[in-house]
């Protein structure tokens, strides 16, 4: 590989915020000690005792053999039932119909590592983390002007989230301040709220609650929350997600004592909707979706039908529409093949 190549690569790396300091599900096995935090040990009662669901998949796609998917990375409903996915390497957005039909890939030269940010009626909202810059896509084709952000440094992470009337960014790094800001309409910040502490307990999308900003956390059963309308230099209020269970809590703990170097990825991505949260558990070969109420306090637990292990699996990005009798989700997967899965949860 040439070396401009691989500088490109490692751009991508960077921004994709995949190679975050931690373990990959089930990369750091096996486990040191069974000790766990109080909270964690009574998270998993509480996850015993709570009813499990079966999800039920309506369909799941590759792309086509002239567009398929190679790293799909965020994931959207749209309007009429479809979805939109970014694809990392292909740079490319791709919309499917409500059937899993393939309706375009999206391409464009100023796409650099895009993720989907929002929608606004028919509009798709686009960072693309590799050159900074902001744009809408309508109707198949990049739309009206483009804004750029700003990152502090190279090498800060930077997670973004386009509501109706607001654009948001977090920046998460080593080395700077992390903190969450509100921005204008040129991609400017109106306000910042402090993240305080290590730069690893903030990794994660920011997502929309009503009225009310909620930023994930890959590392921690929990979830940092503000007013959509914050003021500059609110603090964030921590939300315990009570019920989260998983086999690598154990390496969670040894990692606060100090026994292990690296903490480990509990959930990539999470999807609120009216009054539930819908948390990504990762498991090694199939879909767990936790859904928690508004204090916090695990409802259900949400299992994809499954017959063998696969430590390879690896779920990137998750979103979550309401229907007549329930919810569907939408999971966007890396590993072992790139594919969209959707899947469907009969709550009545």
């Amino acid at each position: 590989m040439d070396t401009s190549a691989l500088g490109r690569r490692l751009m991508v790396f960077l921004c994709l915020g995949i190679w975050l300091p931690g373990c990959l599900p089930y990369s750091c096995q096996p486990q040191p000690n069974e000790a766990l935090y109080p909270s964690d040990s009574l998270s998993r009662q509480v996850a015993e005792e709570t009813p499990t669901d079966t999800l039920r998949r309506r369909w799941q796609t590759g792309g086509t053999k002239a567009h398929p998917l190679v790293h799909p990375r965020t994931v959207r409903f749209v309007e009429g039932g479809g979805l939109a996915v970014s694809d990392v390497e292909r740079n490319s957005v791709f919309r499917f119909g409500a059937d899993g039909r393939l309706v375009r890939e999206i391409g464009d030269e100023g796409f650099r590592t895009p993720y989907l940010i929002g929608t606004r009626g028919d509009t798709l909202v686009v960072f693309n983390a590799e050159s900074n810059r902001i744009d809408r896509v309508v109707d198949g084709r990049r739309d009206g002007p483009s804004v750029s952000y700003e990152r502090p440094a190279p090498e800060t992470l930077v997670y973004m989230l386009a509501t109706d009337t607001t654009m948001y960014a977090k920046v998460v790094g080593q080395n700077t301040d992390s903190f969450v800001a509100r921005l204008g309409a040129d991609a400017q910040p109106t306000s910042r709220a402090p993240l305080r502490g290590p730069h690893w307990r903030y990794a994660g999308f920011l997502r929309a609650w009503g009225d009310t900003l909620v930023s994930l956390s890959g590392f921690r059963p929990a979830v940092d929350m503000l007013p959509r309308g914050f003021r500059d230099g609110t603090t964030p209020d921590s939300l315990a997600l009570v019920g989260f269970d998983s086999p690598m809590l154990e390496r969670r703990y040894a990692f606060g004592q100090g026994d292990v170097t690296e903490a480990p990825l509990l959930s990539p991505a999470a999807a609120p909707v009216g009054d539930m949260l819908f948390v990504l558990n990762l498991r090694p070969g199939w879909i767990r979706i936790d859904a928690y109420d508004r204090r916090g306090r695990l409802q259900r637990r949400l299992v994809e039908r499954n017959d063998e292990t696969n430590p390879n699996f690896y779920p990137l990005d998750l979103d979550a529409r309401r229907t007549e009798d329930g919810y569907v989700f939408a999971v966007a997967i890396q590993s072992p093949e790139p594919r969209l899965k959707v899947l469907e949860w009969r709550s009545r």
